[in-house]
């Protein structure tokens, strides 16, 4: 595809969005907007904040210490140039700054670059999930 049929491609998928969204009653508008401005945007579920964090990890008998790079509330993204799968079962446990504790928790990886992983935490408790949005809110 040509980039002249790609400009003509998005130029027909926007004027059909403009056009859709004129024929909404302005309730529908305002709820789209609240929905589109709270969604965090790459279509990801879940803010990703910038978190430069040492993180120690487990998975299939061996140990690895490598980088944090960003965090949600639903996972991490670790920079490795390690083998790794998606679907493979990873134990992390990293710092919590300005406390004497760490965070212990599952994850799985699901989601693989040339700069590392993306892990998707599974929480085990709600003490896990409350450290972890405690720490998001002090980022």
């Amino acid at each position: 595809m040509t980039t002249l049929e790609i400009q003509s491609n998005e130029s027909r998928i926007t004027a059909r969005l403009i056009e859709l969204i004129r024929n909404m009653p302005e309730d529908e508008q305002r709820t789209l907007l609240k929905d589109l401005e709270e969604k965090p945007s790459g279509g990801r579920k879940h803010l990703r904040k910038p978190f430069l964090m040492a993180v120690d990890y487990f998975t299939q008998g061996h140990v690895y210490k490598d980088f944090i790079q960003d965090i949600s509330s639903g996972g991490v993204f670790i920079e490795t140039h390690m083998p790794f799968t998606v679907g493979q079962e990873v134990s992390l446990t990293f710092p919590l700054p300005n406390y004497q504790k760490h965070v212990k928790v599952l994850g799985e990886i699901v989601r693989i670059t040339p700069q590392g992983v993306g892990v998707k935490f599974k929480m085990a408790d709600q003490d896990q999930e409350a450290m972890i949005t405690s720490l998001l809110e002090s980022i």
